[in-house]
C-alpha cells in the first residue's frame, strides 16, 4: 500500500538530512525514482533542498544510489533550477565541486537566465569565493547576461567581494567593459552600492571609467550620489572625476542629492 504521505516525508527527510530515515522510506516502498517526489508549489525535488540546506551526506545518497533518472544531476524545479543553482545560490562549495565533477550542466539557466555563476557571485565571503572559483575552474562563462543584461562582475560590483573580483577580472580583464541592458557600467553598479575598493580597483584597470555614462547620462560619480554613499563620492571627486557633469534631464550630483534629501551630501558639494 501507498502513503499518500509518502513525497512529503521523503522530502522532509531528505531537506532533513537524515539518511537513515531516507534509506528507511527507500527500502519500505521500493522507490526507484526519487523525481516523482516534488514540493507542489516550486517543483524541487529531494535534491534541489538536501542541496539548499547543504546536505553533501544525502546529495551523494540520492545521486549514487538510484539508477534512475538519467538526467539527475540537472533535475529542474519549476524556475528552471538546478541542483547547481541551488549549491551557487546558498554557497554549498562541497556540493558545488561534487555536483560538477558529476557531470552537472556548468551554465545551466534557469528563469530570468540567470547561471550558478551568477547566483554564486551575489554572495561575498570565502564559501562564495570557493564556488566561483570553483566553476570558473570548470568552464563557466563569465560573459553570460541575465534578461536584464547582468553579468557575473555586476553582480560581484553590487554584492562587493573583492577576492571575486580580483579572481574573475584577473583572468577575464575584457568583462570589466560589459554593460547591462540600461547602459550601467562594472563602476556605475560599484559606486551605486560604496564598493570604494572596487571602485578603485575598475579605475586602476582603466581611467577612463571615472567619468563613464550609462543609458541615463549617469556618471559613477552621480551614482555614488543616488546610493547616499559620501565617502565613494569624495573618493571619485578626489581621483578627478567632473563634478559639473550632468545627465540627460540636466542634473548635477547636486540637483541629484537635493532630489533624494541627502543634506550631508548637499552640504559637504556645496563647501567644497
Amino acid at each position: 500500500m501507498t502513503d499518500p504521505n509518502l513525497s512529503k516525508k521523503f522530502l522532509h527527510a531528505c531537506q532533513s538530512g537524515d539518511l537513515s530515515r531516507v534509506e528507511t522510506l527507500v527500502s519500505k516502498y521500493d522507490i526507484q525514482d526519487w523525481t516523482f517526489f516534488r514540493h507542489l508549489s516550486s517543483g524541487d525535488t529531494a535534491l534541489h533542498v538536501a542541496t539548499r540546506a547543504g546536505h553533501l551526506n544525502i546529495v551523494r545518497y540520492l545521486y549514487e544510489t538510484f539508477e534512475k533518472p538519467d538526467f539527475k544531476v540537472d533535475v529542474t524545479n519549476k524556475d528552471m533550477k538546478t541542483p547547481l543553482h541551488e549549491a551557487a545560490q546558498f554557497v554549498r562549495n562541497d556540493i558545488v565541486k561534487y555536483l560538477i565533477e558529476k557531470g552537472a550542466t556548468i551554465d545551466a539557466l534557469k528563469r530570468a537566465d540567470w547561471t550558478p555563476l551568477m547566483l554564486a557571485c551575489t554572495k561575498t565571503g570565502n564559501d562564495a569565493y570557493e564556488c566561483v572559483a570553483a566553476l570558473l575552474k570548470a568552464k563557466a562563462n563569465p560573459f553570460l547576461r541575465n534578461k536584464d543584461g547582468w553579468t557575473p562582475l555586476h553582480l560581484i560590483c553590487r554584492s562587493g567581494d573583492k577576492d571575486a573580483f580580483d579572481l574573475l577580472a584577473s583572468q577575464f580583464t575584457r568583462c570589466i567593459d560589459d554593460r547591462t541592458n540600461n547602459g550601467r557600467s562594472a563602476i556605475h553598479i560599484a559606486a551605486f552600492h560604496g564598493r570604494e575598493d572596487l571602485v578603485d580597483r575598475l579605475l586602476a584597470l582603466n581611467s577612463n571609467f571615472l567619468n563613464a555614462r550609462d543609458s541615463t547620462g549617469s556618471t559613477p560619480l552621480h551614482e555614488s550620489v543616488k546610493g547616499g554613499h559620501l565617502i565613494v563620492t569624495k573618493r571619485l571627486i578626489d581621483l578627478g572625476a567632473d563634478v559639473n557633469a550632468t545627465d540627460n534631464v540636466g542634473q548635477t550630483i547636486l540637483h541629484v542629492a537635493a532630489i533624494i534629501g541627502n543634506e550631508e551630501a548637499v552640504k559637504d558639494i556645496l563647501e567644497n
